[in-house]
């Protein structure tokens, strides 16, 4: 599928570029990725809607906007991936995992489907060079049960502060639970990024609400300026349920399934209800699995591929967002080194001995803008966002 562009200058890779719509001056640049997942098609009609809505951007656009495909073969059979979840490769490039080391190893489609999209990508950079601050990046999802509309980040300043204008939950953290994405990707790249979560894959509201989304980000973006009226309509179509809490969320216990054939989640969970600990959640190899902590449902698994069954999350206290807001502005990362249990091993990271270093170790760091990873059952990887 092509989209026919706003203006004649477009990137070589018309197949993966459906859409780009240029002022002819200066201004923010809007990269949209859409598609990732085949079976998640709202993005993708989300954005041909709005390419053709010329109206709408005569005289009030500046800058640039692309929209890039995701996964082109997925995207044409309706399923979320040929051999292997393209949103979760983004983190193996220039590791001993990365595929193209794997000489005379069959390369999953997907693979070669995230070359390109790196390609499309390095080339908008390179485009963009003198105005590398003023780059956006969106990927846009659905999920395989109902929910209200709602924002993944990773959790730096920058993605907090254009995220905070969405009235949605936002989800902080989760690439220290789902690693791989395209997210985490552009973020260490350096640049702001969020991942929009419409709601089920294949509801007419889903597409609604991206489309919703995408004005409002091309308003908060800088590329547009909405009127009072456009920005409040779109706002109430994107707008959290009232049962829902709209504010931050962490990550508390993710639940890893090795075969989602044998899986099964009992249905009649959906995005953020709440459920207490010991409720009967899902069923693995016939054995029943129950919530090991209160909280809140999210993203349970309702389809026969990928290996995140479900995640449940809790509320984040405003309070220690501002405090970590003014704990990441301080000098206070240099004193971590003289913490017991705490090894500098880079300008930007550090090795946390767990044998030593056992209380509130991930608090500290979260608190400080770091990501933390397991190493081993002893030793976390903490690196600064």
């Amino acid at each position: 599928m092509h989209i026919k562009e706003g203006r004649p200058e477009v990137l070589e890779d018309t197949k993966r570029v459906l859409w780009h719509y240029s002022a002819g001056q200066p201004g923010p640049v809007l990269v949209l990725l859409v598609g990732m997942h085949g079976n998640e098609p709202a993005g993708v009609k989300a954005v041909k809607k709005i390419s053709e809505n010329q109206e709408f951007f005569h005289g009030r656009f500046y800058g640039d906007v692309y929209a890039i495909a995701g996964n082109l073969k997925a995207l044409e059979q309706g399923v979320r991936f040929i051999d292997t979840d393209l949103n979760r490769l983004w983190e193996l490039f220039n590791t001993q995992k990365d595929y193209s080391n794997k000489n005379g190893a069959m390369k999953p489609v997907e693979y070669l489907e995230s070359l390109e999209i790196k390609r499309v990508i390095d080339a908008i950079i390179a485009r963009h060079s003198d105005n590398l601050e003023d780059i956006v990046f969106a990927d846009l999802h659905t999920t395989s049960s109902q929910s209200c509309a709602f924002i993944l980040l990773n959790d730096t300043l920058a993605n907090r502060k254009l995220a905070g204008n969405f009235p949605v939950p936002q989800i902080l953290g989760i690439e220290e639970n789902i690693q791989g994405t395209l997210l985490s990707f552009i973020n260490n790249l350096g640049f702001r990024a969020l991942g929009f979560e419409a709601g089920a894959h294949n509801d007419e509201i889903s597409i609604i609400r991206s489309e919703a989304f995408l004005y409002l980000l091309l308003n908060y973006a800088g590329n547009t300026v909405l009127k009072n009226a456009e920005e409040r309509k779109y706002r109430d179509i994107i707008e959290v349920y009232e049962n829902v809490p709209n504010t931050y969320y962490e990550v508390i216990h993710h639940k890893l399934v090795d075969d989602p054939a044998v899986f099964q989640m009992i249905k009649g969970f959906e995005n953020f209800l709440p459920v207490d600990k010991g409720t009967a959640l899902a069923y693995e190899n016939g054995s029943l699995i129950r919530a090991p902590k209160s909280g809140r449902i999210f993203m349970p698994l309702y389809q026969k591929k990928g290996h995140d069954g479900f995640l449940i999350i809790r509320e984040v206290s405003p309070f220690w967002l501002e405090v970590s807001g003014y704990l990441r502005r301080s000098s206070i990362h240099r004193l971590l080194r003289f913490l017991p249990g705490v090894t500098k091993t880079g300008s930007r990271s550090f090795e946390v001995d767990l044998n030593i270093a056992r209380f509130l170790v991930k608090d500290i760091f979260h608190l400080l803008g770091y990501r933390v990873t397991e190493k081993n059952e002893f030793t976390l990887i903490c690196y600064r966002r």
